[in-house]
């Protein structure tokens, strides 16, 4: 097993996933609207298809700003998004467009341009935080923190949900910056993922916001040939972050996610094989792993029960075992290096081998959307 430890990049084929064709759109005075697409960074399915960014029916919250003849770097600091502020456009797949209202157009000079970031889920910020409203209406743990008449790029507030189920995927788009009415994205290299030409769509390009993490079991060689059957009783983490403040930034060509403020520890059980979706953050000394488990070996000859006064070998025995390891010293695979923290972007796989004599840990980091294959224990009671 060999390790991959990297922030991921732009992998694989992707595609444009969503389409707006421009005749959809209502025109205003030959006035040409602002239609959106979205994609992630994602690895094809065996299939060859691409996740969406957005499902159908989902929404995202759109901040674009107005450059009246200047560009982002012009006043990056006095930036407001005017244009757009936590516009939500919500993916329509039988039109295969983001649907808004009211429409926006595009500045009718060359010399004026928009700049445009997105996230997901969208979020009313007026509600997210009001004690009032429903748990319904401010589901996702999300509140958008930039204000309709604050500067900068926006930053959030959010909480992961405690189940596992009701978790949410939150993504950030890159800023994309100074964009025309028009262009040629041949003779603009600087931005080649948003090719207006085609039906004017300004194309997001989203990455994952919190970490995915993921627990596996196996059994080593050795021992697997005489096992019976595995009931794991129990398996979960303990004082992990929860709440945490995301920011984005913007510089040199490049858009920056970063977590701060996290706190608020949760305990999180896991199945196997099954990844949650949590808060980015340094692993604190408390944060632990703890599971519990029966395995039942074939018999070794050796142990015997007694039917009346007659001693008859036992087929099989059953093991029982529980085990704690503080999270932050798990090392990486095939290295001593400790895994302290989780990263945005990031899917990290955990490895409890299970050996004769002894239980061994190990940590793994691959690209989110790869599937790394185990030889996994079948599990009873999952």
């Amino acid at each position: 097993m060999r390790i991959k430890k990297t922030i991921i990049g732009f992998l694989g084929l992707l595609g444009l996933l969503s389409c707006t064709v421009e005749s959809e759109l209502p025109q205003a005075d030959n006035q040409r609207a602002v239609g959106f697409g979205s994609y992630t960074e994602q690895f094809q399915t065996r299939g060859g298809e691409l996740k969406r960014a957005i499902p159908n029916g989902g929404s995202m919250g759109v901040y674009a700003y107005y450059h009246d003849g200047k560009l982002w770097a012009t006043d990056a600091a006095n930036n407001q998004p005017d244009f757009m502020w936590n516009q939500q456009c919500t993916y329509n797949a039988d039109l295969e467009a983001f649907v808004y209202s009211p429409l926006k157009y595009w500045p009718n000079e060359e010399s004026d341009k928009l700049s445009f970031i997105a996230y997901y889920p969208y979020t009313n910020a007026e509600l997210a935080d009001d004690p009032d409203v429903p748990e319904s209406k401010a589901a996702t743990g999300l509140t958008p923190l930039l204000t309709n008449e604050g500067k900068g790029l926006p930053s959030f507030n959010f909480t992961v949900k405690d189940a596992a189920v009701n978790q949410v995927d939150l993504l950030v788009s890159d800023l994309i910056v100074d964009l025309p009415q028009t262009r040629d994205t041949e003779g603009d290299p600087g931005t080649a993922f948003n090719d207006l030409s085609i039906n004017d769509k300004v194309k997001f390009l989203f990455h994952h916001a919190l970490a995915k993490v993921e627990f596996r079991i196996v059994a080593d060689a050795a021992i697997r040939k005489d096992i019976v059957k595995f009931r794991l009783s129990s398996l979960g983490i303990t004082n992990i972050y929860k709440t945490g403040t995301l920011s984005t930034s913007y510089s040199a060509g490049t858009t920056n996610l970063s977590w701060s403020d996290q706190s608020n520890v949760q305990d999180y059980t896991f199945k196997t094989n099954t990844p949650q979706l949590l808060m980015p953050q340094p692993l604190l000394n408390t944060a632990m792993l703890n599971l519990s488990y029966n395995i039942t070996f074939k018999s070794d000859g050796t142990s015997y029960h007694y039917e009346g006064s007659t001693p008859v070998a036992d087929q099989d025995y059953t093991y029982s075992n529980a085990a704690s390891l503080q999270l932050n010293t798990m090392k990486l695979t095939d290295t001593d290096i400790p895994l302290t923290t989780w990263e945005p972007n990031h899917h990290y796989i955990y490895t409890i081998r299970l050996r004769a004599n002894r239980i061994d840990f190990e940590g793994e980091v691959v690209d989110w959307g790869e599937y790394k294959t185990l030889d996994d224990i079948p599990i009873e009671g999952e």
